[in-house]
Parts: C-alpha cells; structure tokens; sequence
C-alpha cells in the first residue's frame, strides 16, 4: 500500500507564516488547535509556533489565554510548542527593549509548561523552527500511516484465522 499524500494546513490566523519556506505541500484552513497541522489528522496532532516577542506576549499579558489553549490542546495526540529562539536567548540578564520580564522567569514558565502540558521545542531561528515544525507533521503522518497500515493486516490476518477456524467450532459444541 503506498503512502497517502502528506499536506500541511497552516492556520488562516497565521501571520507569518511557513509555507513557503516548506518542502511538503501546504493548504491555509482554520484550525481548532495551533498553527500547524496535517490535512485529516487536525484533531490528532499540531504545532503552535511562537516568535520571541510573540511568546513573551503569551507568557505576560496573554498568560491566562494562552495556558486555556494549551489545556485545550491536551486533547490532541501530540501537541508541540515551537519557539523560534535558543535555549540561550533565555540565559540572558535582561530581554531588553522586547520585555521587562525577568529571563529566568520566563525560562521557568516554559519549564513548566513543558512538564504540565506539552514539549517546548526551541527552533533556533525562523528557518530552523519551520524545518522542525515540517518535520514533525510529516514524521507523525508517516508514522500514522505505517500504524493504521499495520492495522488493517492484522485485521485480516484475524479474519483469515477466523474463516479457518469456523469449521472447527461446529465440532466442539
């Protein structure tokens, strides 16, 4: 059985988005959960991405909002928290003009959320974070396919063990 196609959905809410930095096909929908998902898996699997000034927003004013969301996305198979910075840029003293929140602080609530909800994976930079963000969808369909492919042999394996074993169980009544 070949593998079925693999397309990315990018949230119409995104606003600067990876389609074109993406190698595997990408469509724009609404999603329930994130800003990135596979096409007839949406309510398995997504990635939430997040711009350094973004996730400072989401950690500060936004907090409560966005802990809702990640709740919400306990739902799903696999849920990613993509930010697209390095570990170090939280290693700092201050973050500047971006916020006056405190670094370690900021570090901790990821921590947290890590543990509490779902990974933070950290993406380097946009280009890194988008590389990452395609290959986690394509390396969960992938795996999705294999698994409901594996499924469907067993199922006839057990049918088959069934229709042989049929005359049998006439006999042992």
């Amino acid at each position: 059985m070949s593998e079925p196609a693999i397309v990315i959905v990018q949230d119409s809410r995104e606003q600067r988005g990876y389609s074109p930095l993406f190698q595997t096909p990408c469509v724009t929908g609404t999603l329930t959960y994130g800003d990135y998902s596979i096409a007839g898996l949406e309510h398995l699997i997504a990635v939430e991405r997040k711009s350094l000034p973004d996730l400072l927003g989401s950690v500060t004013q936004g907090r409560e909002r966005f802990e809702t969301e990640l709740k919400r996305a306990r739902s799903l198979h696999r849920f990613f928290l993509l930010i697209e910075a390095s570990p170090s840029a939280f290693l700092v003293e201050s973050f500047g003009s971006l916020s006056r929140a405190h670094p370690r602080s900021v570090w901790g609530t990821l921590m947290t959320w890590s543990t509490r909800y779902h990974p933070v994976i950290f993406g380097q930079d946009r280009e890194t974070a988008a590389k990452i963000c395609e290959g986690l969808l394509v390396g969960y369909a992938r795996e999705f396919h294999k698994t409901v492919e594996s499924m469907g042999k067993a199922t006839k394996a057990l049918d088959k063990a069934h229709r042989l074993d049929a005359p049998f169980k006439k006999w042992s009544r």
